[in-house]
């Protein structure tokens, strides 16, 4: 049996990528702390991320992983994003989603973009439930907060603080899985002030695939 490898989003309309959607069996789908999809083939992308090492952790498993990360992307656009992705890959059994980073970098008041970050993973969580499949969510981690000023830390923290135990409790109420990324990244797990490092996305791909294993 050939070992199953890793399908990006960005190689769509290659022969292999056409052929190896069907097999896919988890789809990672979010932001850039998933994947950089719009720059292009993966050898362009600028920090490595934790669907490639996921692939690694599932090959034992004989699951082939998906990823589907958009640098960039805010949660108003992933019920499109999932949805698509589900008639791209309609045999996968798990869907990874982390998204909320962004959202709260942009809206300015804390508590209308978590509830929005809610709403809007509800509606993902629920169109991947509609169509046979598992959601898996991970929260919203730190930055690295070496490189920003003491008052700007204040402020980034106190978001997180905020959003995440309100996903928690989110994902509690409706029974969906959640891994806690954000307990396990320090400051020297990121390759620049938000994406991580190779160490971080292998820390992000093990709390994943823990969370994965047991549902």
């Amino acid at each position: 049996m050939a070992t199953p490898s890793i399908i990006c989003i960005a190689d769509q309309g290659s022969i292999g990528f056409e052929y190896g959607r069907l097999e896919v069996s988890i789809v990672c789908a979010g932001d850039s702390l998933t994947g950089w999809n719009n720059n292009g083939p993966l050898q362009y992308w600028p920090f490595p991320t934790y669907p490639d090492v996921l692939q690694k952790l599932c090959e034992p498993l004989g699951l082939r992983v998906a990823n589907g990360g958009i640098a960039g992307e805010v949660s108003d656009n992933g019920p499109k994003q999932v949805r698509d992705y589900v008639k791209l890959f309609p045999n996968a059994r798990y869907f990874v989603v982390g998204m909320g980073t962004n959202d709260l970098a942009i809206v300015p008041d804390t508590a209308t973009a978590s509830r929005g970050i809610i709403n809007n993973l509800d509606q993902m969580a629920q169109i991947v439930l509609n169509n046979g499949m598992k959601p898996i969510l991970f929260n919203v981690p730190h930055v690295n907060e070496a490189v920003f000023p003491g008052h700007m830390v204040e402020i980034i923290r106190g978001k997180r603080e905020y959003h995440n135990p309100r996903l928690r409790a989110f994902c509690a109420d409706r029974g969906i899985p959640l891994a806690d990324v954000c307990s396990r990244l320090s400051d020297n797990h990121f390759g620049d002030s938000l994406h991580p490092n190779a160490e971080g996305a292998q820390i992000i791909a093990a709390t994943v695939f823990k969370v994965l294993n047991v549902n």
